[in-house]
C-alpha cells in the first residue's frame, strides 16, 4: 500500500482517538447523542488506540525501524532535554 494512503489512515484513526477521549470525558462524542457507558467508551478508546498502533507498526516496518527504538526515542529525547535544566 502507498505510504501516503497509510498516513491518511493514521490521521483518520488519530481523529477517532480524539473522539473516543471526548466521549470518555463528557459521555458522548456529539451533542444530541445518547451517552455511552464508561465501559463502552473505554472499549472504543482501546479499539481506536489499537488502530493507531497498527498503523504505526506498519510505517515503522516499512522503514525498518525497530519498535523498541520507536518506544525508547521519546524517553531518550526527554531525558536529554531535561538533563540540561
Amino acid at each position: 500500500m502507498d505510504i501516503f494512503i497509510r498516513i491518511g489512515f493514521l490521521a483518520e484513526e488519530t481523529g477517532e482517538v480524539a473522539r473516543a477521549i471526548k466521549a470518555l470525558e463528557i459521555g458522548r462524542d456529539r451533542p444530541g447523542e445518547p451517552a455511552g457507558s464508561l465501559e463502552e467508551n473505554k472499549r472504543k478508546l482501546t479499539e481506536e488506540l489499537g488502530d493507531v498502533l497498527g498503523n504505526l507498526i506498519v510505517i515503522a516496518n516499512r522503514y525498518d525501524i525497530p519498535l523498541e527504538e520507536v518506544f525508547q526515542s521519546p524517553k531518550k529525547k526527554l531525558s536529554e532535554r531535561y538533563s540540561k535544566v
